[in-house]
């Protein structure tokens, strides 16, 4: 039922339009083009100037033959890309879609708007039954789910939401943990390191010491923990005053999170109370600032869910055995039922995102087209 070649084609055109983070209006711009002439009621938030981008949500509302006598639904993905994702150049090869190999492709997450793209033409073009549909398309999702956190969501009429953000189109995620995200900025003492290294304390040798006694990686099967940025440091000859890590922790387990907060910030004080000197007769004390922030709630929805048993009917209904699972990731999809709107995560093939060696194979994106079709199919006849 649906057209390849106009699948790939949408995914080719977003892929080499440049969208970072905040950057997302060329973006919007082709997709409220191709939504008008689908007769969409397009809308567009403020969030641009909350978060000094040049574009704010986009938010299309399309009625179908069966409005009022379904619930609503709503469809989503994101507009902006991580870094490098200027100058794409899409690349096919058996059937495998990657950049030229100098920046990422875009699949994560231009492949889920191309098949929602896709998914609206076939409705349109067959006359086929559905109810009203819920389109959004958010920005800055990658820096911090910036778009939906500013979305208004008491403008849905949609109580429950597909995201279209994960790897595999088989698997459904019913679950993602709560994040934080930690800045730790470590003060020292200056001094030459040349000429009297003993009359300084080096901010990195203390982020050091704190950064070997600190839990990071796999923690458990439900908690991970980063330090993923230092910043600090001037001259090669001067024993460094000030050091700037940035990390996070996530967990599906609340209780287990805020304990790896507590020991990632223990081995910060650790390290800083056994960092001192004496000059001059004055004890001079290594110290730190902290700024850590909730980022997200995790949440948990269960198979019983009718926002569960949906996509995994429609899925075995075209030969998809599709099975839960529990995402190790946040996403708009956090923020979203966080809000009250019943959310999960569906794949869409794409692979090594983040990465230059990003690729999606096509047949996925032409599965993950052809559930959201007999989604909405099976939500017509219920």
């Amino acid at each position: 039922m649906i057209n390849s070649q106009r699948l790939k084609r949408f995914f080719f055109e977003l892929v080499q339009i440049d969208s970072h983070s905040r950057d997302e209006k060329k973006v919007a711009e082709y997709l409220q083009d191709k939504l008008e002439r689908l007769g969409a009621v397009i809308t567009m938030d403020d969030t641009a100037e909350k978060i000094g981008g040049n574009c704010g949500n986009l938010l299309a509302r399309i009625s179908g033959p069966l409005e009022g006598k379904v619930e609503p639904l709503l469809f989503c993905s994101h507009m902006d890309t991580v870094v490098p994702g200027e100058g794409v150049k899409p690349v096919e090869d058996d059937g495998v879609i990657r950049s030229s190999g100098d920046t990422i492709l875009g699949s994560d997450d231009k492949s889920g708007i191309a098949a929602i793209l896709e998914m609206l033409h076939v409705l349109k073009e067959n006359d086929l039954p559905f109810g009203a549909l819920e389109i959004l398309f958010t920005v800055a999702e990658e820096v911090g789910l910036l778009g939906a956190r500013n979305f208004d969501t008491s403008v849905l009429k949609s109580k429950r939401g597909y995201f279209l953000d994960s790897e595999y189109v088989s698997k459904i995620s019913v679950g993602a943990p709560a994040a934080y995200r930690m800045r730790y900025e470590i003060f020292g003492h200056e001094a030459h390191a040349g000429l009297a290294p003993e009359q300084g304390i080096s901010a990195i040798q203390v982020a050091a010491k704190a950064i070997n006694n600190m839990p990071m990686g796999r923690i458990d099967s439900e908690t991970t923990a980063n330090i993923g940025v230092i910043e600090g440091g001037t001259a090669t000859n001067i024993v460094t005053k000030q050091v700037i890590l940035r990390g996070e922790a996530r967990s599906h387990n609340d209780k287990k999170l805020e304990e790896q907060v507590a020991a990632m910030r223990k081995a910060i004080q650790d390290a800083v109370d056994s960092s001192w000197i004496e000059l001059d007769g004055k004890r001079i004390q290594a110290h730190f600032e902290e700024a850590t922030k909730r980022e997200y709630i995790s949440f948990r929805i269960p198979e019983s869910s009718l926002s569960y048993q949906l996509p995994q009917k429609a899925g075995k209904a075209i030969g998809l055995e599709m099975e839960p699972e529990i995402s190790g990731g946040g996403s708009d999809a956090n923020i979203f039922n966080e809000k009250g709107i019943e959310s999960l995560i569906i794949g869409t093939g794409m692979q090594a995102v983040h990465t230059v060696k990003e690729h999606i194979s096509f047949k996925d994106m032409e599965n993950c087209a052809n559930l959201l079709i007999n989604m909405i199919q099976l939500h017509g006849k219920a």
